[in-house]
């Protein structure tokens, strides 16, 4: 197949490639807003000063952290119903399976959040707001592992960019394709991780300068009160 022919294919496929890019977008979204929902909780669990009830926070936080994110994934395909009815109403709802996705993507989060926010409130207490302050990129990083990690929802049935490559390769039955789109493919992921990921490394580093800077005064003024 020749290059000028590879090329109007993926510019015919755009359209429903990028249709597909926004399901990994909204699954990675809501993954990361109810991950760091119930990690937050699971935070304010392990700063309540009960025991017990930090304990039961460290476990669960350390649970969540170590599922894998596959076998989760297919555990709420296979467990989870395809629909449900809400007890005052007779209406079946339709259960979808990005929904699914998202719910065992989202356990990555809470165990990222569980484990790193309790931290990140404990600095920002003893007025180091610099140090606490640095959750917020490493959060942001998290998020883009997520949103590349939401490729594997295609083996769930969802409709995403991954799953659109391979409708696409079976409509056209043209196998020739098959290493230009997924390339194309991962164009996507970059074009959107790239400038993000160049974003939080630029925070952080501002952040980390801070600190530095912060940690420097004290030794200055020292320094400033010795020669007087």
């Amino acid at each position: 197949m020749q290059i000028s022919e590879i090329l109007l294919h993926l510019k015919t496929w755009t359209p429903f490639l990028v249709e597909g890019f926004g399901w990994n977008i909204l699954i990675a979204t809501c993954a990361a807003v109810g991950g760091t929902s119930i990690g937050g909780l699971l935070v304010w669990m392990r700063l309540s000063g009960s025991r017990v009830v930090v304990r039961a926070s460290e476990i669960l936080s350390s649970g969540f952290y170590k599922i894998p994110t596959l076998a989760l994934m297919f555990y709420c395909a296979v467990l989870l119903p395809n629909e449900f009815e809400l007890p005052w109403s007779d209406q079946t709802y339709q259960f979808p399976n990005w929904i699914k996705a998202a719910l065992a993507l989202s356990a990555a989060q809470v165990g990222f959040t569980a484990l790193n926010l309790a931290n990140s409130i404990r600095y920002w207490r003893a007025g180091e707001h610099g140090a606490a302050l640095l959750f917020i990129p490493n959060w942001g990083s998290n998020l883009l592992i997520t949103i590349i990690a939401s490729s594997s929802a295609s083996l769930v049935g969802v409709s995403e960019i991954v799953s659109r490559c391979n409708k696409v390769i079976n409509a056209t039955d043209n196998t020739a394709l098959m290493v230009p789109m997924y390339l194309y493919a991962s164009l996507f992921f970059l074009l959107f991780c790239f400038p993000l990921t160049l974003a939080m490394k630029r925070f952080k580093h501002a952040l980390i300068k801070r600190i530095e800077s912060q940690k420097a005064a004290p030794v200055s003024q020292n320094a400033v009160v010795n020669q007087d």
